[in-house]
């Protein structure tokens, strides 16, 4: 019953709200909070996240100890309960199930039109990742993929940047992926800031070099997307939106960054069309998967 990823508009709702494993549920100045009369509970290893120095997030109980064995536990004393048949359990099953088709039919129209645009948005690029991609393939995303265009329904086969990252984290994270399961497709889709701080020419290398085919997907909008939409969030009528948020976040000119793959061996192609992004990535999956060269996909992306 996902009803999206993100939890702003559902959170202020909740009577229950349940936080596992994350240190930062909601962002407290763009969602309203949970209300007064709604429990909020945090589950994980560190619930209450004590090394950091600053942390607001309310908490009426924290649960210490592994994720797994905490949700085990949970499901299991769920389970003795019995289920309640009240008509507003009912109707509030009823409205949430609407919701989530409602929801599922906006992403598809969302991704089908950016498919019609005159360039490539991270909607139509994380749609046809989705539908090119087996349902076992690995996939290390650092930013731009976006999960509602890109759904992955089996566990352990979504990662995504942690804590305990920093920019550049995925390009390697995705090889460790590869090392971990050499006959599993792994994908790592990137920014084009997060691609250039992974230090790709020595990632590239390590590909070849410990034959570590992965294919590497380049969302490249020529700007460190994240500081752009920091500034644009917190500044929005300050000088530094003036110019869109690009100050201190433009990346052009952008280098051809296909080059660097094939410096080591790899099958790289640039695509700024939409109409020719299925194609560029069945291209690049062939690689990987029947040649056994890793592959990359500078995507000309417009966000």
């Amino acid at each position: 019953m996902c009803q999206d990823f993100k939890p702003g508009s559902l959170v202020k709702d909740a009577d229950l709200v349940v936080v596992i494993d994350c240190d930062v549920p909601w962002i407290n100045q763009l969602d309203k909070p949970p209300s007064a009369d709604c429990r909020v509970a945090h589950l994980g290893e560190d619930p209450s996240f004590a090394r950091y120095p600053m942390r607001s997030y309310r908490s009426d109980i924290a649960i210490a100890g592994e994720t797994a064995v905490i949700l085990r536990a949970l499901d299991a004393a769920l389970g003795r309960l019995t289920t309640p048949t009240e008509p507003k359990i009912t109707a509030r099953r009823k409205r949430l199930t609407e919701r989530a088709a409602q929801t599922r039919k906006e992403w598809a129209e969302t991704s089908a039109a950016a498919g019609k645009s005159d360039a490539i948005k991270p909607e139509w690029l994380s749609h046809c990742l989705g539908a090119a991609l087996p349902k076992d393939a690995i996939m290390v995303n650092e930013y731009p993929l976006l999960p509602e265009h890109c759904p992955r329904e089996l566990p352990g086969t979504y990662f995504g940047l942690s804590p305990a990252g920093g920019l550049g984290w995925g390009f390697g994270a995705a090889l460790g992926a590869k090392l971990a399961a050499p006959d599993r497709l792994v994908v790592a889709t990137l920014g084009d800031g997060a691609y250039v701080f992974a230090n790709p020419t020595a990632c590239h290398w390590v590909s070849a070099k410990q034959q570590l085919p992965i294919l590497t997907v380049v969302f490249n909008n020529q700007l460190y997307g994240a500081v752009r939409r920091a500034t644009l969030s917190m500044y929005k009528d300050g000088v530094a939106a003036e110019d869109d948020g690009r100050l201190l976040a433009d990346l052009s000119p952008s280098p051809p960054f296909e080059k660097l793959v094939e410096a080591s061996g790899g099958y790289g192609e640039c695509v700024s069309k939409p109409a020719e992004l299925p194609a560029a990535i069945e291209r690049a999956l062939a690689v990987v998967t029947r040649e056994n060269r890793q592959a990359l996909l500078n995507v000309i992306c417009r966000y």
